[in-house]
């Protein structure tokens, strides 16, 4: 049994390149497709036919933590306070903000303390379940947005709205870059879609998907929400607060007595969904969509959270 303990100190986050199936960003949508682009980044989605969605790259991705730790097994929400140990954990939230294209430090964690010659397989975060997405886009033709027109498309700082009848209930922009001021949009998951059939639910787990992804709505610490009538629905509130994440550490880590640095990344490449409309979308969006495609909104999607040690 070890007993000696090595402090490790957390040094960074960093954003990936690495393209993430979108497990757990929306109740109403399964995984879907990467957003295509062309060789100057220019987005090339087709966008005839039905209303649609696709995962794209964040400006930036964010989320409030009350605890972040390593596992020494996959956590669910009645095992992870027993197989994880926290390099965070607080009644005050702290902001993770991945941010394309920079690394920089965690505020609010500082040094942590790792027992020696324990492995660790998975990491967890217990976040508030209101997340925050900003998102930019280029197109390679004009888009519709909320008030203008162009070929750049950002968030627009809103809640997410699901009527898309009214323009004015759309939280993405449209217009010339100039113009562009992307800002947090917010999306609160009171249910998740099932990993398997179009109903709501509190969870969705993948535990044989790349090491095991668990996601699921807690009303507490200890307790998963619950559907405030019983049934499973998306139209039904429950009573859901947090969002716990458990992500495989690819590879495993193992803390030993030259570990120094704990090497913390958040991760959010495709870490957005993009809504837009289509040629045939059944009266469900403005009509001026019907001429030049719309895009509705810029959701949340997934998040990763991996681990080295050196």
């Amino acid at each position: 049994m070890h007993t000696n303990k090595q402090m490790a100190r957390l040094i960074r986050y960093s954003i990936t390149t690495t393209f993430l199936i979108t497990l757990s960003g929306s109740a109403f949508a399964g995984i879907n497709d990467s957003c295509t682009y062309n060789a100057q980044s220019q987005m090339v989605t087709d966008m005839s036919g039905s209303p649609d969605s696709c995962n794209a790259d964040p400006v930036a991705r964010k989320l409030s933590a009350y605890k972040v730790g390593l596992c020494t097994e996959l956590p669910y929400y009645d095992n992870y306070q027993k197989v994880c140990d926290f390099l965070f954990e607080s009644t005050t939230p702290i902001d993770l903000i991945a941010e394309k294209g920079f690394s920089k430090s965690i505020e609010g964690l500082g040094d942590v303390t790792l027992v020696e010659g324990k492995a660790y397989s998975h990491s967890v975060i217990l976040a508030s379940n209101t997340t925050y997405v900003k998102g930019l886009m280029e197109f390679d033709s004009p888009r519709l947005g909320k008030t203008g027109s162009g070929t750049y498309c950002w968030s627009t700082g809103s809640v997410a709205n699901w009527d898309r009848t009214s323009r004015s209930n759309f939280t993405a922009e449209c217009g010339l870059l100039s113009e562009a001021n992307p800002q947090y949009n917010t999306m609160t998951n009171y249910s998740f879609k099932h990993v398997s059939q179009n109903i709501a639910a509190m969870e969705r787990n993948f535990p044989d998907y790349n090491g095991g992804w668990t996601n699921e709505l807690m009303s507490s610490e200890t307790e998963k929400a619950t559907f405030d009538n019983g049934t499973p629905s998306f139209d039904d509130t429950t009573n859901a607060i947090y969002w716990l994440g458990g992500r495989p550490i690819n590879p495993s880590v193992t803390v030993t007595s030259s570990t120094t640095n704990l090497d913390l990344k958040f991760l959010v490449s495709w870490g957005s969904i993009v809504r837009y409309s289509g040629t045939t979308d059944g009266g469900d969006w403005h009509a001026d969509c019907a001429s030049t495609p719309c895009i509705g909104a810029i959701n949340i999607a997934g998040f990763d959270l991996n681990v080295e040690l050196n």
